[in-house]
This record gives C-alpha cells, structure tokens and sequence, in this order.
C-alpha cells in the first residue's frame, strides 16, 4: 500500500499537483492558502509552519533545499520546473510507494523522473 504524506506546497509549485496529491488521499496545504504564511513568505517561515505542522515542503526553490536544515525537516524537491504536474505527481507516486512510512524519507528527497 501507498503510503500518503502530510504536504505543504511551496508557492512556486503548481496548484494541479496539490489537487492531484490531495485526490490521491494526501494531507495538502498550499503556502499560498495558509493564513500564516500567503505569498511571498520566507524559506523560514514555511520551514517552521512545516516543521510544527509536521508537514514535507514540496518545491522547485534549490535555495530552500540548500539552506541550513534542522532535525526532521523533510523536502521534496522538484529541480527540473520543465516537468508537468502530472508527471511530478507520477514521480510523487512512485516515491510514496517505495517507502513505508513517512520517517524512512531522507531530509530532502529529488523528485527526478529517476523514480519512475
């Protein structure tokens, strides 16, 4: 079984993955839709929101993945912008399928088309 993850969604991703996580029976917020946090919020306040929400940060911004981390911070990283949400949302897939809870995650995991 798939295992489903607690996701926060940096203003930079696009609003089609979140829709597609969520359908998929994810935990999906949106920086932008956060009352604390709304455009334009800073790499750490999104870090602290995820981290006392214990939520996984999924982003296209390698300044946020390069930044000093703290004990469980988990990241998704998205480097190649050019792919679609559907095929983020495939790669996603196929991550949540390889692990079996969310704490086997690695700090920051690259959601490369490696995975599929």
């Amino acid at each position: 079984m798939s295992v489903t993850l607690p996701l926060l969604f940096d203003e930079d991703t696009e609003a089609k993955l979140a829709r597609l996580c969520e359908k998929d029976g994810h935990d999906v917020e949106r920086v932008v839709d956060v009352s604390e946090l709304g455009r334009g919020a800073k790499d750490a306040e999104i870090r602290r929101y995820a981290n006392s929400t214990g939520r996984i940060v999924v982003t296209h911004d390698d300044d946020y993945v390069s930044e000093t981390r703290t004990d469980g911070d988990r990241t998704l990283y998205a480097p190649d912008q050019r792919l679609s949400a559907f095929e983020l949302y495939r790669i996603l897939s196929a991550v949540c399928d390889a692990v079996s809870s969310t704490e086997e995650l690695p700090p920051v995991v690259y959601l490369t088309e490696g995975w599929l």
